[in-house]
């Protein structure tokens, strides 16, 4: 094919020579930011995309400025930045400019599809990140505070079923029943 060989004296492409630009124009104008690919393209050095994903970012319109986490709306201009843990861009955006074009075209549709899709009990996946948790869990949960469980110090009444028949002498006139403190861990000796 003609065409693919060679473009340009296969008739397909008009052959007209461009003026040679006499500024060299910013890289951030020469670019179709609205483009989604391009919006993604711009955020090669994200520095928070453990806070927000770059894909997300771009599908909401946005674009990386490129200075720390600043990102600007390729339809209003409108401009985001000091991104925190589950922020949703498509709902910042909406927050902070609701009369943007994308976010009136785009973004609401899609957030009304997704709110009635989760009533429907059809859950938008997530983005999940894996922790790596080196070392003994042990030591690790109690850093965090998490107490061990040893188990019952009374293996015998260790289920609500043997500690409520612990419960065979106790009285009936007594405000508080068996069942109630089985059930919160209780059991009965008797009276001593």
């Amino acid at each position: 094919c003609a065409f693919v060989l060679n473009p340009a004296t296969s008739g397909n492409v008009p052959s007209v020579s461009s003026p040679t630009p006499t500024t060299t124009p910013s890289s951030s104008s020469c670019l179709d930011y609205k483009n989604e690919a391009v919006r993604l393209a711009s955020f090669d050095d994200w520095p928070v995309p453990d806070i927000v994903r770059p894909e997300d970012l771009a599908r909401a319109g946005f674009y990386s400025l490129k200075n720390e986490d600043n990102t600007k709306c390729a339809f209003c201009k409108g401009v985001v930045r000091a991104w925190e843990p589950n922020d949703v861009p498509d709902i910042e955006h909406k927050r902070h400019f609701p009369a943007c074009p994308f976010v009136i075209s785009v973004i609401n549709p899609r957030l009304e599809t997704s709110s009635s899709s989760s009533r429907d009990g059809n859950l938008r996946p997530m983005h999940v990140t894996n922790i790596d948790l080196d070392g003994d869990l042990d030591e690790l949960g109690a850093r965090l505070g998490v107490q061990k469980h040893n188990g019952p110090k009374r293996p015998d009444y260790g289920t609500v079923e043997s500690r409520l028949r612990s419960f065979s002498s106790w009285s009936p006139n007594l405000i508080q029943t068996p069942e109630i403190l089985a059930q919160a861990g209780f059991y009965y000796e008797g009276l001593s």
